[in-house]
């Protein structure tokens, strides 16, 4: 999937250049009349919350794509406080923006929220070129960080991290450095999603491959000694003059691709077979942060390893924007503010890092987890997994290649 995405990027790029660019006055009085009205964007202006949830009730109607399933579990109670209807979709980050950008170019206005975790092609692509608008409700903002804020308001931080079986393992994880993962001890012991198959371990790659200073430094600290770089990484890279000199963090991708981790294409699949207690030889996995809230003593038991070096693992936003155009456009404010206060219980579980500085310190001490600050785990970073999309996917399928040999 991820590698007809990236064919298709150029393409995209190609739309999103046309969409910015206004196809006559029509188009742009359009789109300025509708944020004059919404009261969003440069005419953004005081939320008078009553106003706005009279404007929602008349409406009746929002409509969401949602990167988490937990949506559903909003509709009645929202539906029976404000009297809107929530017509939820649970679809993927990846595919909710090639959904929306196929439904503007047909002149289409179907959604009115985006929830979603692609960060990195929403900011590139669609932010800057007027397709979503950032709206942050004056209730929160207080409780939210700049970044939190800007340039999407932050429902929440994610993260894709290392797990292992605490009831094989009582003392701790059997690894202790991300190295270990390319161990013959672990080949076809890591689950994972695929990569070429989903945005997000796509981007947890990307930002382990930002980090080649540290992954030598952890190379060292585990064997004693530098770096070395395998056969298969020089030739790849001398073949491939684009994919840059040869790194440590490209020695540990090779290595780790040699290893053969197992790709399943559910995150919740991967928890699972990590943790059921019912097995001799558990998996170790890489996996949502949040699945810890399956975690179940006897049963299920996949415990995040805390103290994996250099990280244990990648750390990314999950926002909320509202359409350009939105037919609901108070409704979509509504539900917004709504996920951000009393409707952010679905995701307030161990695992679900909290943007609002209030929620997350009650988390802290519900779940006995350490501050989301504390962890060990590298923030993704937009820009860098935007401009790396190509120059990773080639390298990617070039070390897949050799690690086959």
């Amino acid at each position: 999937m991820i590698t007809r995405h990236i064919r298709n990027t150029a393409k995209s790029m190609l739309i999103v250049g046309l969409l910015a660019v206004p196809v006559g006055a029509a188009s742009a009085d359009a789109q300025s009349d509708w944020l004059k009205k919404a009261q969003l964007g440069p005419h953004a202006g005081k939320q008078d919350w009553k106003a706005i949830e009279a404007a929602a009730r008349k409406e009746g109607k929002v409509t969401i794509y949602s990167v988490s399933s937990r949506i559903f579990k909003l509709q009645k109670a929202f539906k029976e406080k404000y009297g809107v209807e929530i017509e939820a979709f649970d679809i993927s980050s990846s595919v909710q923006l090639e959904k929306f950008r196929r439904e503007r170019k047909a002149g289409l206005n179907n959604v009115d929220v985006l929830f979603n975790n692609e960060t990195p092609i929403l900011q590139n692509e669609f932010l800057s070129a007027k397709m979503v608008w950032n709206f942050v409700p004056d209730s929160v903002a207080g409780q939210l960080s700049d970044d939190e804020k800007s340039p999407f308001l932050v429902q929440r931080w994610s993260s894709r991290v290392l797990f292992y079986n605490d009831a094989k393992y009582p003392k701790g994880a059997p690894v202790d450095n991300l190295w270990d993962l390319t161990r013959k001890e672990w080949k076809s012991k890591l689950l994972m999603p695929n990569p070429l198959e989903g945005s997000v371990m796509a981007n947890t790659l990307q930002t382990i491959l930002q980090h080649p200073k540290e992954m030598a430094a952890a190379y060292q600290a585990e064997f004693g000694k530098p770096i070395e770089f395998s056969k298969g990484l020089k030739k790849a890279v001398k073949k491939n003059p684009n994919l840059g000199k040869a790194d440590a963090s490209k020695e540990w991708l090779f290595r780790l691709l040699k290893n053969k981790p197992t790709y399943v294409g559910s995150t919740t699949k991967i928890y699972k077979n990590a943790g059921d207690v019912k097995q001799d030889n558990p998996p170790l996995a890489i996996t949502t942060f949040s699945k810890m809230r399956k975690y179940k003593k006897g049963t299920l038991q996949a415990a995040p390893a805390y103290d994996v070096k250099p990280a244990f693992g990648v750390a990314y936003p999950t926002v909320l924007v509202i359409a350009d155009r939105a037919p609901h456009p108070n409704a979509a404010k509504l539900l917004i503010r709504h996920m951000m206060e009393e409707g952010f219980k679905p995701w307030n579980v161990v695992g679900d890092f909290a943007a609002r500085a209030d929620v997350a310190k009650k988390q802290m001490e519900k779940f006995k987890t350490p501050p989301f600050e504390k962890l060990n785990l590298w923030p993704i970073d937009q820009e860098h997994v935007y401009d790396t999309k190509y120059s990773y996917l080639q390298l990617y399928l070039a070390l897949r290649k050799y690690a086959k040999k």
